[in-house]
């Protein structure tokens, strides 16, 4: 049952890495879609954040937050899975 269950939050944490990718893509194409080129000082979009492919938008400061730490997020998910699958051997060559 151990060993399922630390499989299970290997598999669990591989997965939230993949859906932080995912939210990432998603808010790039979402936010070229409906977000202003121009600045925005009324409505608070005077971020400006470079996004599909070179194409400039201007968001709010919170819409900015994933892009800033979705990378570092992701770094520390994919490092804690890999050291938690080091420490108990759920997946590789050496697997009880």
């Amino acid at each position: 049952m151990k060993a399922i269950m630390q499989k299970a939050i290997v598999v669990i944490l591989i997965i939230l890495c993949f859906s932080i990718l995912g939210l990432n893509i998603f808010l790039d194409e979402y936010f070229y879609r409906t977000r202003p080129r121009a600045a925005e000082p009324a409505a608070q979009r005077i971020f400006p954040e470079t996004i599909h492919g070179g194409t400039r938008v201007y968001l709010t400061r919170v819409e900015t937050l994933p892009f800033d730490y979705a990378w570092y997020a992701f770094a520390v998910v994919v490092t804690i899975a890999w050291l938690l699958n080091q420490r108990w051997r759920c997946f590789g060559p050496f697997t009880k």
